[in-house]
């Protein structure tokens, strides 16, 4: 996850779970002499043109969230309710725990919600009134069928990346989400189909190059 990159600083969210990937990124970091930290809601930084804001750490991390969960406490169990699980609402505690960020660059903004199931989708709304709409969203938990519509509206995305790959046997992303994303106005592209995605310029400017997925007269689309 370090090949080719200069890191300065890995941050996770403060639940260390699955167990096993938690030690392999703690390990990770360790050999690499990367510093090991964890985000905070709230948190600002920038680099370079860069900027984000932590909007979301966890269950724990708005006013009307319950306490944070850890291993055992309530989630259900079976092949549907792990981490990548695609069609059960578990609300596990490792899919809303992650680093949910509000980014910024080059005057384009994006919305990045790792896996929140849909109970953390709308606690971060709660928590954040004022979200704002966004230029780019990066659909949760890889568009399964689990998304919060409020969510959805509010923050209006012109363009929806959903990140899944080939033939996975979780059904990503959901047909249901991606009409509704198409639905509020939103352009979708998903990599196992248009393959990696570059989004450029911005305001009516703005497009999405794709290496994949399309004949090449399909592999720059203005958004």
């Amino acid at each position: 996850m370090l090949r080719g990159r200069d890191v300065g600083l890995i941050q996770t969210t403060g639940l260390r779970e699955p167990a096993g990937q938690a030690a392999f990124v703690r390990h990770r970091a360790a050999e690499s002499g990367v510093p090991l930290g964890e985000a905070a809601v709230g948190e600002r930084r920038r680099t370079g043109e860069v900027d984000w804001e932590v909007l979301w750490t966890g269950p724990g991390t708005g006013p009307e969230s319950g306490p944070r969960t850890g291993p055992g406490s309530g989630s259900p169990t079976g092949p549907e309710s792990g981490p990548h699980s695609g069609d059960s609402e578990s609300g596990s505690g490792a899919n809303d725990a992650s680093v949910t960020l509000l980014a910024r660059v080059a005057g384009v903004s994006l919305l990045l919600p790792g896996d929140l199931e849909p109970p953390a989708q709308r606690a971060l709304l709660r928590s954040r009134p004022d979200l704002p709409r966004v230029d780019v969203l990066k659909v949760a938990h890889h568009g399964s069928a689990h998304q919060d519509p409020d969510l959805l509206s509010r923050v209006s995305p012109r363009l929806a990346l959903i990140s899944c790959g080939a033939d996975n046997s979780y059904g990503h992303p959901a047909p249901r989400t991606m009409a509704a994303l198409r639905a509020g106005g939103a352009a979708v592209l998903r990599t196992d189909r248009d393959g990696s995605i570059a989004v450029t310029g911005e305001g009516d400017g703005l497009q999405a190059l794709r290496d994949g997925g399309g004949a090449a007269e399909e592999s720059r689309r203005s958004i």
